[in-house]
Formats: structure tokens, C-alpha cells, sequence
């Protein structure tokens, strides 16, 4: 055995194999402290090339971005306006700010520090970032308190008139006057913390800031509104529409009282039925038409046409309305004519009985608008003011044929009838009083005879031609009298 040992010293290659393994540790080393110390830094300070919503940050710190980003909006002003409010607000009256130490930490974080060697080598970059905005809440809301004050002033003053109909939206509301008194405080400290965060120099506040709707006000819009849920409702005369309600119409017989109780008014129907359908009044009225033969006309004064009920319609409304569901109203009429009036207020039809006292020349039409019947006249005396007077009116139940007396009223106040006539065909369309009829004493008819020597008002005929129109004539026709 040995008396002693020995180590046999390292060779060559071994010293080499460790210079190798000792430069790439070295060497990574190195890389990791530049890579966290590019980490760290890029932590605090933008990267070269980085832009921040337009700005320009390469290499400025985070901490003076924020700063910059917290008083830019030193200077800013608004106009609020909506719900009952106009403000003017300017950013030191609420301590306005963004919160400027968020918004560098969210630009930095778009960055990616950890991944700064990559964003190097891809080059020049731009990010974004949002930033909430901060501000004292309770100065901010003591700027309404002088809106929700006047509005509830303005409740006490205005009673069931605070409910009002807007036009152009179409249905009920409030009076703007009182609308700020239900401003929602949540809901709107986070409608301006947006409108302050993009700046916006017009504030315009909306149904959304609102809240409170389960007041008698509110209760009483809404039962307003139901009423319009007839809207579209039409007044109708043997199925053709002759009126329309509108939401605006119905608006305006709506009535609120001052405990906000909602009604229709009867009243308000009925005058707004009366305008609406005045031209299908036509007893009475101007009526227009172009004859056969192409004369235009224009007559009025009658007994024949027709009469809207006035009271039925308004009630019919009223009840149509009140069931909130569009209907279609048939116009109750004390009297009807024979058709719709036209344009003209024409209301009868093809056959009918014209008379032109002009002319001196009575026409009768039948079905079909052709002429059936026709002869010369002699009609009231115009020099003794007995003219033979204007107007539609109806052949009536008086008709007679025979020997028809006719006595004349007592003018001359002597106790005696101003004469006596007998006729054999009556066709009265005058009460008893005015009518077709023969005059056997006459020679002549047509031209200007009535000027000088007419009748007492009737229209005379030959006998023969009166004895046809009898015939021919029913009672209800129309008879039409003009110049």
C-alpha cells in the first residue's frame, strides 16, 4: 500500500469546459438585470417612440403625464340644460379633475414593460387610454338644489295644470317648470361624470336623470294618456269618414283638475263635432253645383238637407274616447238628405226639380241626369216683392190635383183673402204656402213676365205641362230654386 496520495491536476480540456458554461452565465446575467431594469423603468417612463392619444410621451415620465392629465380640464365650462335645469358649471366649482394617476397606469400598462425588448423592435407605437373623472359630489349636486326648489314652488302654483300635452312627441307629460324636482341623484352624478369625462360643452339631461314616477302627477299623465289610445277614431256618415281625431284633438278635451283627477269634456266634443262636420249641416246652407247643361249654380236658404244631432254626436265621442280604442262613429243626424254632400254641399241626387227663376224655366231630371221634364214659367212678382224665394227644399205631402183652392193672405188688411184661385194640380215644396202649379188665366209663360205682372210668389205652369209634372213628381223630391 501506497505510503501516501496524490490528486492528479486538471487537465486542459476540463479548464475549458468550465471558461464555456462561465461567458453564457455571464452573459445571460447580464441580459436578465438589463431586461428587469428595462422592466422597472418602463414602469415609470413611456418608451421611446410611444405616442398617448395624439400626445407624444416617448421617454416622459408617468408620474408628469398624470399630473398634465389631472389639470387639463382647469379651464373647462359647461351648459346643462333639460329636465327644468339651466346651469352653467365650471370645473372649480366642483373641484372637477380627471383622476390623471389611472390614466398613466393604464397608457403604461398598453405598453407592456415587461414585454419592452419586443415593443423596441416593432418600433414606434400609440396607445390610449380612459380616465374617469373626479369631483366633489355634494357641491356638484347643491348647483340643482335651487332648479328642484322652484319646481316644487312651481307644483303648488300650477295644479292640475302641470299636466300638459306635448305635440310633438304625441302624448302627456309635465309642465318642464316641475320636472326638476325629480331629478334622481345616482342617475345623474353618473350621466355628468360621462359628459364631464369627454368634455362636452353642451349638457342636455333626459328622461334617464329622472325618477319618482309613482306620483299622483305621474298617475295622472298616464291617465291622460290612455285617452289617446283612441286616437285615430273616425266620425263617419253612411260608412265614408267625414272627420278624423288626432291625438291633439282629444289632448284638447282633456281636462285635469287640481287633485289631478282626469275627465273628458262633453262640451269640448261637441264643439270640436260641430266644426268638424259643419258642411254636412247643409239645411240652409250655400250649396255649389254645375247643372246638366253646364250653368254653375250657387243657392241657399231651404228647408231640405241635413241636421247633425249635436248633443248624440258629442256623446257618442265621448264614450268612443273613454274606451281608449279607435272606433268608427256613425253621425247621428236629426235630418238627412238624399246624399253625402259633395264639395260643393251638393247633397241630393240625379233626379231633382230645378228651377231658374233667371230664365224662367223649370227643369226636372230624372235617375240618370237627363232631362224628363221641362217648361217655361212665370214666378213671384218682383215689382210687388213677392219673389219666389231661393233655396233647396222637397216636394211635401200637400200635393193635390182636382179642384184646388188657393187663398191669398190678407195683405190689404181688409178681412178678405187678397184673392182666390182655383188650380187642378198643386205640387207645393214650400210648407203649403209656395208651389208648381197651373195657371189657366195666362196666355203666356217664360221671359220676363214675373218682373211685372208674376205671381204671388208660387210657380206657374201651362195646364198641360203642370198636369205632366204631376205625374212625374213624388213627394220628397228635391226642388231646387235659383237665379
Amino acid at each position: 500500500m501506497a505510503s501516501h496520495m496524490s490528486v492528479p491536476p486538471q487537465s486542459e480540456k476540463t479548464e475549458k469546459n468550465k471558461l464555456i458554461w462561465i461567458v453564457p452565465t455571464v452573459l445571460l446575467a447580464l441580459f436578465a438585470l438589463v431586461y428587469l431594469g428595462g422592466v422597472v423603468a418602463f414602469n415609470f417612463v413611456f418608451m421611446p417612440g410611444t405616442t398617448l392619444d395624439g400626445s407624444d410621451v416617448s421617454l416622459r415620465a408617468a408620474s408628469e403625464v398624470a399630473q398634465e392629465k389631472a389639470g387639463s380640464l382647469s379651464g373647462y365650462q359647461t351648459h346643462i340644460t333639460g329636465n327644468g335645469v339651466d346651469l352653467t358649471l365650471t370645473a372649480d366649482q366642483i373641484d372637477l379633475a380627471y383622476d390623471g394617476d389611472a390614466y398613466a397606469r393604464e397608457a403604461i400598462a398598453a405598453t407592456n414593460p415587461w414585454a419592452w425588448p419586443f415593443q423596441l423592435a416593432q418600433g414606434d407605437r400609440s396607445v390610449s387610454a380612459e380616465s374617469a373623472v373626479v369631483f366633489d359630489r355634494e357641491a356638484l349636486l347643491a348647483l340643482f338644489e335651487p332648479f328642484e326648489s322652484a319646481a316644487r314652488e312651481s307644483v303648488a302654483s300650477l295644479g292640475g295644470k302641470a299636466v300638459v300635452f306635448d305635440a310633438e312627441a304625441g302624448s302627456f307629460g309635465l309642465d318642464p317648470s316641475i320636472t326638476a324636482q325629480y331629478l334622481d341623484d345616482d342617475a345623474l352624478i353618473e350621466a355628468l361624470s360621462q359628459a364631464f369625462t369627454s368634455q362636452e360643452e353642451e349638457i342636455v339631461l333626459d328622461e334617464g336623470q329622472l325618477g319618482g314616477e309613482d306620483d299622483a302627477l305621474h298617475a295622472a299623465v298616464d291617465a291622460a294618456d290612455a285617452y289617446l289610445g283612441a286616437a285615430g277614431t273616425t266620425l263617419t256618415l253612411d260608412g265614408e269618414t267625414a272627420a278624423e281625431v288626432t291625438p291633439e284633438v282629444i289632448a284638447s278635451w282633456v281636462s285635469v283638475a287640481d287633485d289631478y283627477s282626469v275627465s273628458l269634456s262633453t262640451d269640448a266634443a261637441a264643439s270640436w263635432a260641430n266644426q268638424s262636420v259643419a258642411r254636412l249641416n247643409t239645411i240652409g246652407a250655400e250649396r255649389t253645383y254645375t247643372r246638366a247643361d253646364g250653368k254653375q249654380v250657387t243657392v241657399s236658404g231651404g228647408s231640405y238637407g241635413w241636421q247633425v244631432n249635436q248633443g248624440g254626436v258629442a256623446d257618442a265621442l265621448v264614450a268612443a274616447v273613454s274606451a281608449g280604442t279607435p272606433q268608427a262613429v256613425e253621425v247621428p243626424f236629426d235630418t238627412r238628405g238624399q246624399v253625402v254632400p259633395d264639395a260643393g254641399g251638393r247633397d241630393w241626387g240625379n233626379r231633382y226639380i230645378d228651377i231658374d227663376l233667371t230664365e224662367q224655366y223649370v227643369r226636372m231630371y230624372g235617375d240618370d241626369g237627363s232631362v224628363i221634364w221641362e217648361s217655361a214659367c212665370v214666378s213671384g212678382d218682383a215689382s210687388k216683392g213677392y219673389d219666389t224665394p231661393t233655396g233647396v227644399n222637397q216636394i211635401n205631402d200637400n200635393k193635390r190635383s182636382g179642384d184646388v183652392e188657393l187663398r191669398g193672405l190678407d195683405y190689404d188688411k181688409d178681412g178678405e183673402p187678397d184673392y182666390i184661385s182655383h188650380v187642378q194640380y198643386w205640387i207645393p215644396f214650400v210648407n203649403n204656402m209656395v208651389a208648381l202649379h197651373d195657371a189657366d188665366w195666362r196666355g203666356s209663360f217664360g221671359g220676363t213676365i214675373y218682373q211685372w205682372n208674376g205671381s204671388h210668389g208660387c210657380v206657374n205652369l201651362p195646364l198641360d205641362k203642370a198636369a205632366q209634372l204631376y205625374d212625374l213628381a213624388q213627394v220628397g223630391d228635391v226642388v231646387v230654386v235659383h237665379y
